[in-house]
Parts: C-alpha cells; structure tokens; sequence
C-alpha cells in the first residue's frame, strides 16, 4: 500500500459570501399587486387540513395561503381553498429531497379535482397533461448534479415544467370562473405569454434561492447553469439572472400587446392575461414574504437586496 493511500481525503472548503441578490421587484412594477378578502380565513383552514392529512412542514412560516390570494385575488372562498391546497402540496412534494410517488401527494385533492373535471373536460385534460410533463421534468432534473449542469436550453424547457407553474396557470381559468376556448388556449401567443410569465417567476425563485447556501450537493437551478455556461462568478451569475428577468417581463409586456390585437382575444382570454399579471405580481412578492427561502429576513433582503449565503466548495 502506498503512501498516497493513507493520505487523509481533503475535506470541502466551507466558507460565507456576501452578495447583493438582484433587484427583482423592480422589474415587476408593471404588475398590479392585489390580495384576495379570503385570505386569512383559507389559510388558517388549509393549514389545519395539512396537518390533519399527516404533512408536515412549517406551514405558517410558509405563507403559501397568501401565494394563493395573490395569484387569484378574485376567486371565491371555495375557490381560493383549492388553490390554496395546491399550491401547498406543491410547495410540499418540492420540499421533499427525492421525487415522491407520481401523484401520490396530489391525490390527496383528487376528488375535488374530478368535480372541476366534470363541469369541464377540456381544462381538465390540459390541467393533467401539464401534471404528467411536471413529474416528467422533476425525475429527469432530480437525476442531474454538479457533475452533469444542462445547457441553457435544456435547463429552461426543464425548469418551465418542474416549477409546476403550469398547473397553476391553469387554476387561473378555475378560480376565475373561466372557459377558454381552444382557439385561444392553444394560441401560440397565448402559449408565448405563459413561457415568459413561466420564465420570469422561475428564475425569480432560483436567484432568491441562492441565499439558503450553495452546496455540491444543492439543486441546479439558473444560477448554477449562467455559471457553467458563461464561465462565471457567482455574483456575476446572480446579476444576470436579474437582466433575464428584466427581459422577460419587458417580453411579456411586448408580447401582450401583441396579443391584444389577436381575434382571439375575448372577455375570459382578458381575464386570463391579467390572472397571468396577477400570478407574476403574487408569486415574486411571495418570494420575500414567505419564510421558505430567507427566514424571517425577507423585509430586509427587500429593502437592501444583501444576503450571506453559505457556499461549500
């Protein structure tokens, strides 16, 4: 046996940087922030129903009823429950380290789910075809790491699936008490709006995420790829996932004016766009207000945009 056998493995170099995460809420002025008068009342509610079904997870700190008010503010009380209750296990199969059964989670509102099937079909066969590209996304994501960062490319068209923003894209027409018809919900406009409302909310969410830590071991996420992909620095990454969502909220707003002008365009498909500017508005702002991404330092981090995240080389 050589020497060089008995030679202790290098331990990882653990060490805390200090960055300034990008000025999101600056890119998302254009979108109107409003709150839905069901709020506390269904979070309370949904968070007791978490518990009692044998989920467990900080729900209070995670303000997820909130994510929901935001994203349908004008939806009724039963409405916004359903919203609320799948944002949350959502929120909860994401939490878990590997990818839980296909559906296992979510059939816990599967009855509820089958009622909105009935009344119609067609936003429901949508609805599921986006689970099943969901689960897809997360077992293929959940299988890279630091070893196998995808391109740009192939990150994006990931990530717009694994996020599940999709899904709740589609409760928009739910909770507004909307039909769609295919010609419009198959648009490719309509199809490019949701890609940069999709695009925007996401890589919101990973820069924000970047102040848990930054591990060997931590999910990819858009961080990471600009890292790889342009070869560099955390920081300078961090600063251009700020550009990106700079332009895909400018995309957005280009790309709604494009499709105002569309025939396609009626009072439901109107209802929709702005329920898409209102999921922008909700789920950004939620970003700083929930306590899943920066503790109880989210009022901070807004007003200054410093953070110490741990990195582990």
């Amino acid at each position: 046996m050589s020497d060089s056998s008995l030679s202790p493995t290098p331990r990882p170099c653990s060490r805390t940087v200090s960055v300034q995460l990008p000025d999101i809420l600056s890119s998302c002025t254009p979108f109107e922030l409003r709150v839905n008068r069901h709020c506390r009342s269904v979070s309370r509610a949904s968070e007791a129903w978490l518990c009692d079904v044998g989920l467990k997870l900080e729900w209070k700190g995670m303000k997820v009823g909130l994510w929901a008010s935001l994203c349908y503010p004008g939806a009724d009380l039963s409405q916004l429950r359903l919203g609320a209750d799948f944002l949350s296990l959502l929120v909860y199969e994401q939490e878990q380290d590997g990818c839980t059964n296909e559906n296992e989670v979510f059939d816990l509102i599967s009855d509820r789910l089958s009622r909105v099937a009935y009344k119609n079909p067609a936003w429901y066969m949508r609805f599921h075809r986006s689970m099943r590209m969901y689960h897809d996304a997360r077992r293929r994501l959940h299988s890279l790491d630091s070893t196998c960062i995808p391109d740009l490319e192939t990150y994006v068209d990931l990530r717009r699936n694994a996020s599940g923003l999709k899904m709740v894209f589609h409760l928009i027409e739910y909770a507004g008490g909307l039909d769609l018809p295919e010609r419009a919900s198959s648009h490719p406009v309509l199809k490019q709006l949701t890609d940069q409302a999709c695009d925007l909310i996401t890589w919101s969410e990973d820069a924000i995420s970047c102040a848990k830590g930054m591990t060997p071991s931590s999910r990819i996420n858009i961080v990471t790829v600009l890292m790889k992909d342009r070869n560099c620095s955390f920081g300078s990454a961090l600063a251009y996932v700020g550009t990106l969502v700079k332009q895909s909220a400018d995309g957005f707003l280009a790309t709604e004016r494009q499709f105002a002008a569309c025939a396609v365009m009626d009072d439901d498909t109107r209802r929709y766009v702005r329920g898409l500017r209102d999921c922008i508005a909700g789920s950004v702002n939620w970003l700083y207000e929930t306590e899943r991404y920066l503790g109880t330092k989210g009022n901070e981090v807004r007003a200054f945009g410093w953070v110490f995240v741990p990195v582990l080389d």
